[in-house]
């Protein structure tokens, strides 16, 4: 059983957009966890990735910016 089957399986059809993003291979999974977080809770969820990923970027690419 492949990914789509097993979210079509998991999770009630929302109409053909949805079913659409399914098709097209979105983990709708990671949709409906997001949609249980509060607007603070997504904002702070979004800061700590923001935070990772420049924490994550190369030392040279992180230079460049700076001297811009």
């Amino acid at each position: 059983m492949d990914m789509r089957e097993l979210l079509r399986e998991a999770y009630p059809s929302y109409g053909p957009d949805w079913d659409a993003a399914i098709e097209a291979g979105v983990d709708v999974s990671l949709l409906e966890e997001n949609l249980l977080l509060t607007p603070t809770e997504r904002l702070e969820q979004l800061q700590r990735m923001t935070e990772l990923y420049e924490a994550l970027r190369p030392h040279a690419e992180q230079q460049d910016d700076e001297t811009s």
